[in-house]
């Protein structure tokens, strides 16, 4: 009798839970009255609540009671086009000439990670100047989402960081982030955030974009975008989707990531859209038959119910309008969060300078804790934040936002040196 093989699996280590998801199991499992979450990013009403968006709730009664809804699959791979279609008008502007010219093509995505994926296997297996010398790399600001790394690791592509934020001002560092990027090889990769950039909440300006796009014009770069949360920097969609649509004016190679999931409150329904800017509508073309083939590999159908949500609000005029006031809305509860968290830190007369929480913008915030006192934090007062400092501005409301304030303020005393 032949030996019985040793199981493939049995070298595989013994794994751990990541960071943040470890503490978010500590969070759970934590009793204290008092447990205060700003991990996630996800937006809560002011009483702490989910909050689904009633623009999205009008769409899904239209849905339920359209007596023509099915649970077919999509006639494409790459999701309907009337969805991309809209998607496009709504990112790039609904008169682009790049629209006009079939040169944006575009494909459903699993999120902005899913759509992150595909662009990376996307750029893997086709940009010319990775195929030319083997080395497939992105440059990441150095403060970038969590997961982005791992996103492209994944992929087979190297992860590099620039210098993104000053950690004396806790604002964008612009002059180092650009001298960084003037030292880079011709034709590199680079990720950008769109707006309300996570985890800083800081961006460049109107003119630091124009100066950036000529940067990536003089070095030949392909600006990789991540458009996760239009809309909630300025509180207007159009508004924070300038740099990206400045990039495609001017012709710099372009992939761009974006997702319905904050906008439009759709977390788990995972919409996303990504879209490559072509040189021309013939190769546009044959880029579109490669990612059908990858849209097929990465998940053989779109999923329906999110992006048919998108779809009805974007497709009626008045629908959109309400939808779009929502965004308003939800960057200005931001924003006057922000104001009620600075404002109780200096009553408090907390040292430091604490300004920086109302100059940036969007979900997070960068407040500039050290990791013990971010860990003090957990473990004395039970406010639970990443160990980077990044604060989920989206998780205060009117019951937490001062006990936030106090157990910070007490945590920088505690920590201040004599």
């Amino acid at each position: 009798m032949g030996s019985i093989a040793a199981n493939p699996f049995q070298d595989v280590p013994a794994g751990r839970t990541e960071g943040l998801e470890a503490l978010i199991t500590q969070f759970r499992e934590d009793t204290d009255p008092n447990r205060t979450d700003l991990l996630v990013g996800v937006y809560k009403t002011d009483e702490g609540k989910a909050y689904v968006l009633p623009s999205v709730k009008e769409a899904k009664n239209r849905i339920f009671n359209d007596p023509d809804w099915h649970h077919e699959y999509r006639p494409s791979a790459l999701g309907s086009q009337i969805y991309r279609d809209l998607s496009a008008k709504l990112l790039f502007g609904p008169d682009h000439r790049l629209l006009r010219e079939n040169r944006i093509i575009s494909t459903q995505t699993l999120g902005a990670s899913g759509g992150c994926h595909v662009g990376a296997v996307m750029l893997k297996n086709h940009y010319g100047p990775w195929k030319e010398n083997g080395n497939p790399e992105i440059f990441l600001p150095s403060e970038s989402w969590l997961n982005h790394p791992f996103l492209f690791q994944s992929a087979g592509i190297k992860a590099s960081f620039l210098p993104y934020l000053s950690s004396k001002t806790n604002k964008f560092d612009f002059a180092s982030f650009t001298e960084a990027i003037k030292l880079l090889p011709a034709q590199s990769v680079i990720l950008l955030q769109s707006g309300a950039q996570n985890p800083t909440g800081c961006d460049p300006s109107p003119d630091q974009w124009q100066e950036l796009a000529s940067i990536f014009i003089q070095g030949g770069h392909l600006a990789f975008f991540d458009a996760a949360y239009p809309g909630f920097a300025s509180g207007d969609i159009d508004t924070d989707l300038e740099g990206v649509r400045l990039f495609a004016e001017r012709e710099i190679p372009l992939v761009f990531v974006s997702t319905y999931g904050k906008c439009f409150g759709l977390y788990s329904e995972r919409v996303g859209i990504l879209s490559i800017l072509a040189p021309s509508e013939e190769v546009g073309k044959r880029i579109e038959r490669h990612m059908k083939l990858l849209a097929r590999a990465e998940s053989g159908a779109p999923p329906d119910f999110g992006s048919k949500i998108v779809e009805t609000v974007l497709s009626d005029d008045i629908l959109q309008l309400q939808w779009r006031q929502e965004v308003r809305d939800m960057a200005n509860q931001l924003k006057s969060r922000r104001i009620a968290l600075r404002e109780g830190l200096e009553k408090l007369e907390t040292p430091g300078n604490w300004q920086h929480i109302t100059d940036q913008n969007g979900m997070f915030s960068y407040v500039g804790l050290s990791v013990e006192q971010v860990t003090l934090l957990r473990n004395k007062y039970h406010v639970y934040l990443q160990d980077s400092g990044r604060i989920s501005i989206a998780g205060l409301n009117k019951f937490n936002i001062d006990y936030t304030a106090r157990s910070i303020s007490a945590v920088v005393k505690a920590t201040k040196p004599e």
